[in-house]
């Protein structure tokens, strides 16, 4: 497997990628987006996103079908954070799979006043506009 940063000739691919699941589209001049290949084909990606001073949110992670059972989820979470560079990071995962956040680990945690106003309306966005339910989890180590 092979893990790469998205480049903007790889912008069009990500945002379709995500319109077909209905997630946010990624701005590369801001988000970091990690592209993960198997023998060439994409197999998944996943994203940091700024979430304001000293927080970041891991997300858009999606890995195709064809490529699940793989370790490919893993392995983008573990490239991703390893840019956190000591940022508090939050996700937003379906709440079916928080076992997946929690080996990475996250733990849950509640939607108060502490969490960072951007990842406050994200989730109200994934509450409001996706047909799963969500949680919010945030890097305990």
């Amino acid at each position: 497997m092979k893990l790469r940063r998205a480049t903007s000739d790889d912008a069009a691919w990500v945002n379709a990628a995500y319109d077909g699941v209905h997630f946010q589209h990624s701005d590369l001049l801001r988000d970091l987006v990690i592209v993960a290949e198997i023998d060439g084909a994409r197999a998944g990606l996943g994203r940091l996103v700024p979430a304001g001073e000293g927080a970041c949110e891991l997300g858009g992670m999606l890995v195709f079908d064809e490529f699940r059972g793989r370790g490919v989820a893993r392995a983008i979470i573990d490239e991703l954070l390893r840019h956190a560079a000591g940022r508090r990071v939050f996700c937003i995962p379906f709440a079916d799979l928080e076992s997946v956040y929690a080996k990475a680990g996250f733990a849950r945690r509640a939607l108060d006043d502490s969490v960072p106003r951007h990842v406050r309306e994200k989730v109200e966005w994934c509450e409001r506009e996706l047909d799963r339910a969500v949680i919010l989890m945030e890097l305990t180590t």
